[in-house]
């Protein structure tokens, strides 16, 4: 099988609040726009789509149509998590999960999008040699 891109739909019952959220806080852009779908794309990963369709629309098909989004996490990973946190913070939007470092070599900082996705900025740090030797594992 060849790829060309990946998609990834989230239902959204406020599809324009949604499009303004991933395009003011995280840099998307639109691709397409309609009434019942927005298409964005980050500049930074031309072959990631992130859509967004309306909650209900029957484009979702008959058993995904009938459902809302959860259990979705949408992991951003960037380059200096405290520095998105801030500008994140300062933007007005809280967290739901703090700036915290993990000894298994992640620091994140997780909050809520308006169509229930969590948004996880993830910034890759050494793992705690303590943890590593605890799990009997080797960073790569």
């Amino acid at each position: 099988m060849s790829l060309t891109a990946l998609s990834i739909t989230v239902l959204s019952a406020d599809l324009v609040g949604s499009a303004r959220f991933y395009r003011r806080h995280f840099g998307f852009t639109p691709t397409a726009e309609l009434d019942w779908f927005v298409s964005l794309r980050h500049p930074d990963l031309p072959g990631l789509h992130l859509d967004l369709l309306r909650q209900g629309h029957p484009a979702a098909g008959p058993v995904l149509s009938r459902q809302r989004t959860s259990g979705v996490m949408l992991a951003l990973i960037v380059p200096d998590v405290e520095a998105d946190a801030r500008r994140l913070e300062q933007a007005g939007l809280s967290f739901v999960l703090p700036v915290t470092t993990e000894p298994w070599g992640q620091k994140r900082v997780q909050l809520h999008a308006p169509d229930g996705v969590t948004v996880e900025l993830l910034e890759f740090v050494p793992p705690d040699p303590a943890w590593l030797a605890q799990q009997s594992a080797t960073p790569t």
